[in-house]
C-alpha cells in the first residue's frame, strides 16, 4: 500500500537498449551487516552483474504514526526531501542526480518513508553523499514548502479523479475501526493545508533519528568503501535515545460490514471484498499469500478463471495478501457490471467455501508456490528490487536475509494447512464489502444484498485430502528459412526471457482493422495446437514463467520469461504458440467484450486518454493515430479468420526474430531454437500498403470535457524515424525537458506550482514519430499552465543550451539507460527490436557514441525544426464547464 510520487510519462521504449553484463565476482550475493557508534543500521549486498547501484535510506515512520493533527505529514516530508539542504540549493540534487545518469525518488507507506536512489556503481560515493545530505540535513524551506503544499494537494484532488483510489479508500476505512491503516496515506487536505515548518521539524526531530532508520546499498560496490563513505558523511548524526511506539491494535471483527459510494467519474462499478488477515510477522502469512495466487494470481487462478473467463461475470478481478508490520487485509478487487454484482459475490464465496472445506490438489498449490517464488527470482533481476525485498523484510522483521527463509516456508504448506486458513480467515463475520458505482447506475442497488449473500456462509469441515560461470558471447544467427535468432547469455540470475517478435502493429492497420494487432497478440496465449488457454497457463505456472502477447506502432508477437532450468520445454511451448494459434471462437468472443469495454473506459485513466487523444489529433490519417484498442465497430466485427489470415501473413520466418537473453549454453539453446524454428515455411513477407504520412498543414486541438477535477494537456509534433540521425539530437532535447531535473519540472512545478504532472516524451517509429509535451493541473491553472509548456517550447528554441545542461542531460541519458538494462525481460525486448528494425542486435554501443557527439548546436536545430507551434497538436481534457480555446474541436 505504498505511494509513489507520480511517475513522468517519459516513453523510454527506444532508449532502453541492450548491454551484456561481466563477470559476476565471487562476492556475489554476499550481505555485510554493521551498526554505526549513532545507531544506524547499514546493509550492503554484493551484486556485481550489474553496473548499478540501489541506495536506499529507510526511515521507519509513515502514516501510520501520525496523529490527527498530522494526518499526511509523511508524505509531505517525502515531497521536501529533495528541495534542498544546508549545502544544496533548491533544484541542485535534481541537477546532481541528473548529471551522473541517476534515478532519486521516495515514497510513503503506512510504516516507513523510503529514500532511494540508483546510480552508476562508479557514482556510489556520490550517491551516498546525495541521499545522506537529503534525509539528514534536509533544511524545509518554508517557501518551497508552500509551493510543494499545493503540489500534494494536487496529488490529493488527482485521487479524487481515480475510481480505484476512491474505493481503496472506502475499502480501508470500512474494513478498519482503530488501526491507524483506515487513514489515507496520501493525507487529508485540511492537514495538509495547515503543515508548517515547525510541525516538520518537530516530526522529524522525534522520527528521524539514526536508531530509528536502517541505509541499503546494493550493487557492484565494495562493503569496506560504503562503510567508510557512510561513517564519513554521517560523522554529525547523533544518537537520541529514541524508543520504538507501539500502534493501537485493531480488534476482532465480530459483523460484516459495508460501504458503497457514488463516483461521478467512475464509467465502471468496482467491488472489493476484505477479510482481516496477520502481519507479515504472523504465523499464517505463508499460507494466506498462497491463497491469494491460488484464488486470483493469475490467469489460470480460481477467481480468474471462473468468474472472468467462464462465466463473464468480471471484467478483471484481482487477488493480494496484504501484510505489513500490523495486521492485514487480504483484498478480492473487481471491475464488473451493476447487474452481476451480486452473482459475482455470490460465486466469490462460494469459491471460499469450496477452498475453505475441500484441499487443493498438490499440482494446483505447486503451481501457486512457482509462481509466488518467479515474483522472489525476477525481482532479483535489478539492484533496486534486490534492495527493496531486502528492506521490506529488515522493517517487518528485523530479518533482511528473511526471503529464503520465506521461500522455504512456503514449500512446507500442506493442502490442507490452506483449508484451515481460509476456513479461519475467509468467511463471516470477518468480512468487509465496499462497492463503487457510477452516478446514475443501478439506482435500486443496496449494499444490503451483499451483507445477506456473504452472511449465509460458515467455515464448513475440511474433508480429507487427496493422495557462476563466465558467460559465453552473444550469438546471432540467421536460420535457413531466414528467421533471425539472437542469444545473449546472463549467468546471474536463474531466469530466461524470450522475445519473439514480427514487424506489424497498428502501422500496418487500416480504417478497418483498427485494433487487429491488438486482438492478435492478446488472442495468442488462448490456444496453440491441441492447447487450450488453461493448458497453456499451466504449463507456464509449472515453468515458474510468465507469457504474454504484445503489439505496439512497428511490432507484435511474445514475450516470455521462465526459470531457466525449464528452457528447453519453454521453447518447445513457444515454437508451437507461434506455429499454430488457434484462436478459439469462445475465447474471441470473451476477449472482444472485454476489449469493448476497455475502450469505453478509457476515460477512467485520463492520462493515458489525454496522449491517446493526442495521437489522433497529430496523426488524423495515418495509422499511429489509431486507438492501439480499435474501435468498438472493427473490434465487434473481427472473426477468428479475420485474425488467423493476418497473423500468418505476418508471422512468417523472414518477418521474425528470436531473441533470448539469460541464463544459458547459447550454443545449446541455437541448436534447439534451430531445430524447433528453422522447419517452418512460409510466404516472404507481403507488405500492407501503408499511407504517406502528411505533416499538419496548422495548429489542430481537440478539447474533451469530463467530469474530472483536474485538467490535462498535452502538445505533439511529428518527428523523425528511429533510424534518422536526428533522432540522437531528438533523444537529447527530450533529456534536457523530461524527468525531475527536466526543465519543465523545474520551472512549472518547482518554481511556478502550475503542475502536478509535467514532463515530455520522444516516441519515433519505422515512419517518423512524435515528440510531445504533458501536463496535468489545477482547473483554474489551465491557461498559464498551457502558456506555460508554449513558452519552454520558445525558450529551448530561442538559445542554444549551455555546455553544463547538454553534459547533464547527456549523462542523464546514458546513466538511465544502463539501469535499465537489468532485466533479462526489457534487455531481450530490445535485442529483438533492434534486429527486427534492421538496427542490430549489437546496436548499443553505437547508441551511447551518437549520443555523446550531440552538441549545442544539434539540439537548438532540432528543437527549432522539429517544435513548430503553427504545425502542433494540441489536445486537451477539461472539467465540465471550464472555458476554451476558441477554434478547437470537441
Amino acid at each position: 500500500m505504498s505511494r509513489f510520487p507520480a511517475k513522468t510519462l517519459a516513453a523510454t521504449l527506444w532508449l532502453i537498449l541492450a548491454i551484456f553484463p561481466n563477470k559476476g565476482l565471487a562476492q556475489d550475493g554476499a550481505l555485510t551487516q554493521f551498526r554505526l557508534s549513532n545507531g544506524l543500521d547499514v546493509l550492503v549486498e554484493e551484486n556485481h552483474s550489474r553496473k548499478a547501484a540501489a541506495i536506499q535510506l529507510w526511515v521507519k515512520v509513515g502514516s501510520a504514526y501520525e496523529n490527527e493533527s498530522e494526518r499526511g505529514i509523511s508524505h509531505v516530508i517525502e515531497h521536501m526531501a529533495f528541495k534542498g539542504t544546508e549545502r544544496r540549493g533548491v533544484g541542485q540534487i535534481d541537477t546532481e542526480v541528473a548529471e551522473i545518469g541517476g534515478q532519486i525518488n521516495a515514497y510513503t507507506s503506512w510504516d516507513e518513508t523510503v529514500f532511494h536512489i540508483v546510480v552508476p556503481s562508479s557514482a556510489t560515493s556520490r550517491g551516498l553523499d546525495i541521499i545522506t545530505d537529503a534525509v539528514f540535513r534536509a533544511v524545509m524551506n518554508p517557501q518551497e514548502l508552500e509551493k510543494e503544499k499545493k503540489v500534494v494537494l494536487e496529488e490529493i484532488l488527482q485521487d479524487e479523479d481515480l475510481p480505484d483510489e476512491v474505493i481503496s479508500k472506502l475499502l480501508f476505512k470500512t474494513a478498519y475501526v482503530k488501526s491507524p491503516y483506515r487513514f489515507p496515506v496520501i493525507g487529508r487536505k485540511e492537514v495538509v493545508e495547515e503543515v508548517t515548518r515547525q510541525n516538520i521539524l518537530d516530526f522529524r526531530k522525534k522520527w528521524y533519528v539514526p536508531e530509528n532508520m536502517f541505509l541499503i546499498v546494493v550493487g557492484d560496490v565494495d562493503p569496506v568503501a560504503v562503510r567508510e563513505d557512510v561513517e564519513r558523511l554521517t560523522a554529525d548524526v547523533k544518537p537520541t535515545g529514541f524508543l520504538p511506539v507501539s500502534l493501537p491494535q485493531e480488534p476482532p471483527q465480530e459483523q460484516i460490514r459495508s460501504a458503497v459510494v457514488r463516483d461521478p467519474n467512475a464509467t465502471e462499478p468496482r467491488l472489493s471484498i476484505a477479510f482481516h488477515i496477520p502481519s507479515m510477522k504472523g504465523y499464517d502469512v505463508n499460507a494466506l499469500d498462497l491463497i491469494a495466487d491460488l484464488l486470483g494470481g493469475r490467469d489460470d487462478s480460481r477467481l480468474v478463471r471462473i468468474l472472468k473467463q467462464d462465466k463473464g461475470l468480471v471484467t478483471s478481478l484481482s487477488v493480494s495478501s496484504v501484510t505489513p508490520k500490523e495486521p492485514g487485509l487480504l483484498i478480492i478487487s473487481a471491475n464488473l457490471a451493476a447487474e452481476n454484482l451480486e452473482l459475482a459475490t455470490q460465486a466469490i464465496m462460494d469459491e471460499l467455501a469450496l477452498l475453505a472445506g475441500t484441499p487443493p490438489p498438490p499440482d494446483e498449490l505447486e503451481q501457486a508456490r512457482i509462481h509466488l517464488e518467479s515474483g522472489r527470482v525476477y525481482a532479483r533481476e535489478t539492484v533496486q528490487g534486490i534492495a527493496r525485498n531486502m528492506g521490506d523484510f529488515q522493517n517487518q522483521l528485523g530479518d533482511p536475509n528473511y526471503e529464503q527463509k520465506y521461500l522455504t516456508l512456503n514449500a512446507a504448506v500442506t493442502p490442507r494447512q490452506i483449508s484451515a486458513v481460509a476456513k479461519k480467515y475467509l468467511m463471516p463475520p470477518n468480512v468487509s464489502v465496499a462497492v463503487l458505482l457510477p452516478h446514475g447506475e443501478a439506482k435500486d442497488f443496496r449494499i444490503e444484498g451483499l451483507e445477506q449473500i456473504v452472511s449465509r456462509f460458515a467455515a464448513p469441515a475440511i474433508t480429507p485430502v487427496a493422495a557462476a560461470e563466465t558467460p559465453a558471447r552473444p550469438m546471432f544467427r540467421e536460420l535457413a528459412n531466414g528467421t533471425k535468432v539472437v542469444l545473449v547469455p546472463d549467468n546471474s540470475n536463474p531466469v530466461i526471457s524470450f522475445r519473439i517478435a514480427s514487424l506489424g502493429g497498428k502501422r500496418f492497420e487500416n480504417d478497418d482493422t483498427q485494433g487487429i494487432m491488438n486482438f492478435i497478440a492478446r488472442m495468442l496465449t488462448k490456444g496453440a495446437g491441441t492447447m487450450n488457454e488453461r493448458d497453456i497457463a499451466r504449463k507456464v505456472d509449472n515453468m515458474g514463467g510468465t507469457l504474454q502477447g504484445f503489439s505496439g506502432n512497428d511490432s507484435f508477437g511474445l514475450y516470455a520469461s521462465f526459470f531457466s532450468r525449464y528452457w528447453d520445454q519453454a521453447l518447445e511451448l513457444l515454437a508451437q504458440m507461434y506455429a499454430d494459434p488457434t484462436f478459439p471462437q469462445d475465447k474471441l468472443d470473451r476477449e472482444r467484450d472485454l476489449i469493448i469495454n476497455a475502450i469505453r473506459t478509457e476515460p477512467d485513466n485520463p492520462s493515458e486518454y489525454v496522449i491517446k487523444t493526442l495521437n489522433k489529433t497529430l496523426f488524423p490519417h495515418f495509422p499511429y493515430g489509431f486507438d492501439l484498442l480499435g474501435t468498438p465497430h472493427t473490434v465487434s466485427g473481427f472473426t477468428p479468420e479475420d485474425l488467423k489470415q493476418t497473423f500468418r501473413q505476418l508471422a512468417v520466418p523472414s518477418n521474425t526474430v528470436i531473441a533470448a537473453v539469460g541464463s544459458m549454453d547459447p550454443k545449446e539453446v541455437m541448436d534447439r531454437v534451430e531445430r524447433l524454428f528453422g522447419k517452418t515455411t512460409g510466404q516472404a513477407l507481403e507488405m500492407p500498403q501503408i499511407p504517406a504520412e502528411h505533416p499538419l498543414e496548422s495548429v489542430s486541438e481537440t478539447v474533451m470535457r469530463i467530469p474530472r477535477a483536474k485538467a490535462y494537456l498535452t502538445i505533439g509534433f511529428r518527428t523523425v524515424t528511429l533510424t534518422d540521425p536526428d533522432r540522437f539530437a531528438l533523444d537529447v532535447l527530450n533529456s534536457i525537458l523530461a524527468g525531475q531535473g527536466g526543465r519543465l519540472f523545474l520551472q512549472l512545478r518547482d518554481k511556478e506550482s502550475l503542475a502536478y504532472e509535467v514532463t515530455s516524451f520522444f516516441r519515433p517509429g519505422l515512419a517518423p514519430g512524435i515528440f510531445g509535451l504533458y501536463l496535468a493541473c489545477d482547473a483554474p491553472k489551465v491557461d498559464r499552465a498551457f502558456a506555460g509548456l508554449v513558452n519552454e517550447i520558445e525558450a529551448i528554441k530561442k538559445t542554444a543550451v549551455g555546455e553544463a545542461e547538454l553534459k547533464k542531460a547527456i549523462d542523464s541519458l546514458i546513466g538511465n539507460h544502463l539501469i535499465s538494462q537489468q532485466s533479462t525481460s526489457d534487455r531481450a525486448e530490445e535485442v529483438g527490436l533492434h534486429t527486427l528494425y534492421g538496427m542490430g542486435y549489437d546496436y548499443d554501443p553505437v547508441y551511447i557514441a551518437r549520443i555523446r557527439e550531440v552538441n549545442a548546436a544539434d539540439v537548438l536545430r532540432v528543437a527549432r525544426r522539429y517544435l513548430d507551434m503553427d504545425h502542433a497538436a494540441i489536445a486537451k481534457i477539461l472539467p465540465e464547464g471550464n472555458a476554451t480555446n476558441s477554434g478547437s474541436k470537441e
